[in-house]
């Protein structure tokens, strides 16, 4: 039941753009409704450890983990058009393993195991409620354990979409020392709520500013907070019109955020505008079919820009979609090579000698679609743009 508290919340936010009828709205918020109770259950023990171990809770966590488990793969029911939303289905998917997984594991007695796969859930819910268009904010602090630490507390909020108090919360753990080797995880949370959910970049920047000035950030954290200041601070002096969304936009928006060299640090709240705006033309359809696979590996090789604000798998999700949906085509070609490189950079130093078999056959897969041999079919010869 846990599991649908978190994407009962993103389901109902994060498509409600692909819901046919009211009725079906209704059915989805009565539904995040009833996971409340369970969810809350759950906070004490995903934010310890200790607890999430002692044998006298054993009985109690494996009831709740399978109730996540049974209610999250009930999400399915929900209606399909969801489903055509590039990343849906593969989070869905991705959660669902995580949970028969965690289950799986507990019941082997591998709690520790369990525990460091269950932590992932908060942050997984929140990366998908960052993702997609938000059309409105809740208030469930009656779903907030009370006796959560305050770091707990704000990703907690972060997963039911309590923006606000999620924002107060990790301002409180930036101010608090014994948090210093989190504080940059809250200020990613921090750039990852203004740029992606209240889009009102002069606020954020005073925000970080003001946090800059007021804790007592390492060095490091301070520098990344006043450039995520500036970058929020650039973002408020354009001009209004430019903020329309289109894919010509997002693409530049993305080519400016890469760029780097040893003065100019990589543009994060550009890659996140720009991957906000093509997520939100995919989920409104307003993007026409021919301009869908430049979407995909513009997603695809702009996540690969941003490991520490998503989940890691996000970069291989949207570049293997092209790939899938459009086999054979320049587009699929180049999320193919941007792919391999991305995956290989995870083995850096092996010379590819440690590259796990079935990581080496599923890239083999993935080459035969971009590239059409070995009678893959079909075979495109002729890009799509």
């Amino acid at each position: 039941m846990k599991t649908a508290i978190f994407f009962s919340f993103y389901l109902l936010t994060c498509t409600t753009a692909f819901i046919a009828t009211q009725a079906q709205a209704q059915e989805v918020k009565a539904r995040m409704n009833s996971v409340l109770v369970p969810f809350k259950e759950i906070q004490p023990y995903i934010a310890s450890e200790n607890r999430f171990l002692d044998p006298s809770n054993h009985d109690t966590v494996m009831r709740i983990i399978q109730e996540l488990r049974s209610n999250f793969h009930k999400l399915e029911s929900i209606p399909s058009r969801y489903h055509s939303l590039p990343g849906f289905s593969e989070n869905v998917r991705d959660v669902a393993d995580l949970l028969d997984d965690t289950s799986r594991r507990f019941s082997e007695r591998k709690a520790s195991y369990a525990w460091w796969r269950l932590r992932k859930l908060p942050t997984d819910c929140f990366t998908c409620h960052a993702t997609y268009k938000v059309a409105s904010h809740y208030s469930n602090l009656g779903a907030i354990d009370e006796s959560l630490d305050p770091l707990s507390r704000a990703r907690f909020l972060l997963a039911t979409r309590q923006f606000s108090e999620a924002q107060e919360a990790f301002t409180v753990v930036l101010k608090s020392p014994e948090y210093k080797l989190d504080y940059n995880e809250a200020l990613r949370s921090l750039v990852l709520i203004t740029t992606r959910i209240d889009r009102n970049p002069a606020e954020g920047a005073e925000r970080l500013r003001a946090i800059a000035r007021t804790a007592d950030l390492p060095e490091e954290d301070a520098r990344e907070a006043l450039q995520w200041a500036d970058e929020l601070a650039a973002w408020g002096r354009e001009n209004t019109a430019k903020r329309i969304g289109s894919l010509q936009l997002a693409e530049q928006l993305i080519q400016r955020g890469s760029k780097t060299s040893l003065d100019s640090p990589q543009d994060d709240v550009s890659l996140l505008r720009g991957t906000a705006m093509l997520h939100q033309l995919l989920e409104d359809g307003k993007l026409p079919k021919e301009q869908r696979p430049r979407a995909l590996y513009l997603l695809g090789y702009a996540y690969t820009k941003l490991p520490l604000f998503f989940s890691e798998s996000w970069a291989e999700m949207y570049l293997e979609r092209c790939i899938r949906e459009y086999p054979g085509t320049n587009l699929a070609q180049k999320s193919y090579r941007t792919f391999r490189e991305h995956i290989l950079d995870d083995y850096t130093g092996t010379a590819g000698t440690e590259i796990p078999a079935e990581i080496k056959l599923h890239l083999e897969d993935l080459h035969n679609r971009a590239y059409g041999v070995a009678g893959f079919s079909p075979v495109v010869t002729k890009s799509v743009l």
